[in-house]
This record gives structure tokens, sequence and C-alpha cells, in this order.
């Protein structure tokens, strides 16, 4: 309940920080994201030791602004998480996870043409399928476990720059901390990981392209 009351509050937070904004001409862009996601793992408590890993993200865009500073923003992407170790033999586990995902973006950016942004919000995500190797010598309860929670939800915040190019489109770079609010294991008393929620640092490149017929912008605030 205090994770859902956490994802309520940014929600709320948003939509207030969205009321302070003047109306402009609308733009509406969709295009795609490609990138990483870098060092995905699994948050467990206890702490369970595992590797750097860098695994594939990528999906689709619509972003709607209106107003000055402020838009709105979906995705829809495939995202691979999970995580691995290595025992003091050499042995890899590896578990990995696929993910349908769906971000819902607040997009506060700064500048007309070129523009420094902040990307932040809610996401939830369904498990497609998930694949794991044979367990490992020394290995933990962690590697035995069946998946019991498929669906998950998490917060996000992201930094990037994007630059415009009135005949190509736009073009952004954006890293993302994203905070798992869910857990793929039970945390019921009696289990024996209180929490197991997924985090990673995403990187990726963006292209998208206005679908509105531009008018003359010179005269906007």
């Amino acid at each position: 309940m205090k994770r859902l009351s956490l994802l309520l509050l940014v929600c709320l937070a948003v939509g207030a920080l969205q009321a302070q904004y003047k109306f402009l001409e609308p733009e509406l862009a969709i295009g795609t994201n490609q990138g990483v996601a870098l060092w995905p793992h699994v948050s467990f408590t206890p702490s369970v030791s595992q590797n750097f890993d860098v695994t594939y993200t990528g999906g689709l865009n619509i972003r709607y602004i209106i107003q000055k500073h402020f838009g709105l923003q979906a995705e829809i992407n495939y995202t691979r998480r999970g995580w691995s170790s290595t025992n003091d033999a050499g042995e890899t586990y590896r578990h990995r996870f696929d993910y349908l995902e769906i971000p819902l973006v607040s997009h506060i950016y700064f500048g007309r043409k070129n523009r420094f942004f902040i990307n932040l919000g809610p996401k939830i995500r369904f498990m497609l399928a998930d694949s794991a190797t044979e367990p490992i010598s020394g290995g933990g309860e962690e590697q035995a476990k069946a998946i019991e929670n498929r669906f998950d939800y998490s917060l996000f915040g992201g930094l990037g720059y994007e630059f415009h190019s009135e005949k190509a489109g736009y073009f952004q770079l954006e890293a993302r901390y994203d905070v798992g609010l869910g857990n793929i294991f039970s945390d019921r008393r009696g289990e024996p990981f209180s929490s197991s929620s997924n985090q990673a640092i995403t990187v990726a490149f963006v292209y998208m392209f206005n679908v509105l017929t531009p008018k003359q912008t010179s005269k906007q605030p």
C-alpha cells in the first residue's frame, strides 16, 4: 500500500505542475527509442551478489505538447531484465525476464528548438517470458524459485537532450533510472526474500517527428 500511495502522489504532483504552464501551438510527435539497460538487476533483501550486465530495451513513443515547458508522452516498449551471478569456481547463473512495458511520461523541457528535458512518471510492465540457466554450486534460494509475480510496476526519472532538425525530425539522447516497486517473488511472512524488485539504468537514442503541420513559431512566448 505504501508503494501504491507513492505512485499516486507522484501522479498528483505531476498534474499540479502541469496546470502552471501557458498554452502554445500543439506538437504531436511519434517515433522510436532504442537503447540498453545498464546493470539490470533485482534488489533482493537479504542481498544477493550480482554481476554487471547490459541488456536491450526499445519501443515506440508518442508525445503531445500543448503547454510551454510541458508535455505528455506514452510509450510501449520491449525490455529485457533479470540478473546473473558468478561463483568462486567461475560458474555463472543467469535469469532473464522479457517484459512488455508501458511508461506514462511527464515531459518537462527547457529551450525551444534544442532542449534539455526531464522525463518522469510511473510505468507498468507484464512479463512475457523468463528463462534461466541451471543453478550453480553455492547458489541461494533465488536460483531455485519460480517467478511468482509477472505483473510489475515502477517509478522512473530521466535526463536528456533533444536536437531539432526542421527537415529530419527530433533526435534525443536520454538516461533514466528505474526503481521497481513490485516484487518478482512473494514477500509474505516466512518467504526467503522480503523484497525482490527490478532496478536498472537505461540509456536510449530516440528519434521522433512532428505529425502536425507546423505553423510559424517566431511569436511564441
